[in-house]
């Protein structure tokens, strides 16, 4: 039996729902009444011809809402638990519960900040193979949810990686390759693997001493995180919108920075990364 814990929040179709409902029902409305008018009362055609018109666009502008609200309604809906979270599949109509030591990665999009982070999205699997479960900006409370699951994973997997960085492991966190002229979906992205050690991270274009890094900038307008020297030099740079776990991978550099954890005392960690 797994133990969920109390059900502490409800994320289905946000309440814009509602706004386009009623939206949809006041066109409707009005264009019957505009369609309706000349047959109740004796106008001439010219006036007759532009209530036809404007009644026939106002049912075609309240049918393309009510087509809109379709394409945005959510796949996935989810239940917030003390210990996970359950995900309620509408399209095949089975829903599966997730512990929060068992998310793996996390891809999270921050939106644009012309939109003050309104169009937020993430995802997040099980393991490699697994399906993604995104979490869109129509879910309901979308932005609460992704902050308990970014902060879940940093509290429950956080301590492991830490452990296991001082046991000489190696910690593997994929990125999205960006190319020019991409049009397709981001998880149909070609990935590479950025290699974290207790003494150097690296990517298939750079090599970085943990002992190097001063400081990890993390530009939220720019989406950008940069590791830098004590000079403020730019030593590794990396889109936190193409790292996966980018919060955890933030949050184990800093642990390392601030408290220079004792890597180089212990033999297993002046091993090769590779």
């Amino acid at each position: 039996m797994i133990d969920k814990g109390q059900m502490l929040s409800r994320h289905d179709f946000s309440k814009v729902n509602w706004g386009i409902l009623a939206a949809v029902t006041l066109l409707f409305t009005l264009g019957a009444a505009l369609l309706l008018m000349p047959l109740l009362s004796n106008m001439e055609d010219p006036h007759v011809l532009a209530l036809l018109q404007a009644g026939t666009a106002t049912i075609l502008l309240g049918t393309t809402l009510l087509a809109l609200r379709h394409y945005m309604r959510p796949m996935l809906t989810y239940r917030l638990y003390e210990h996970g979270v359950r995900v309620l599949d509408h399209h095949s109509h089975k829903e599966r519960f997730i512990a929060f030591e068992k998310i793996a990665d996390i891809y999270h999009s921050r939106g644009s900040r012309l939109l003050g982070g309104l169009n937020d999205s993430m995802a997040f699997r099980t393991s490699e193979a697994a399906f993604w479960y995104s979490i869109k900006s129509n879910i309901s409370h979308s932005r609460q949810l992704i902050e308990t699951l970014i902060q879940q994973q940093i509290q429950q997997r956080g301590p492991l990686a830490l452990n296991s960085l001082y046991q000489g492991e190696i910690l593997t966190f994929g990125y999205l390759i960006s190319g020019r002229g991409w049009l397709g979906s981001w998880q149909e992205k070609p990935t590479q693997t950025l290699r974290l050690s207790a003494t150097t991270v690296s990517s298939a274009q750079a090599q970085v001493q943990i002992e190097k890094i001063h400081r990890l900038e993390n530009n939220k307008q720019r989406g950008t995180l940069r590791l830098l020297d004590l000079q403020g030099n730019e030593l590794f740079s990396l889109g936190y919108d193409s790292l996966f776990s980018a919060d955890l991978f933030i949050a184990l550099m800093e642990h390392m920075i601030n408290n220079r954890i004792p890597a180089y005392n212990n033999p297993a960690m002046t091993r090769p990364p590779y």
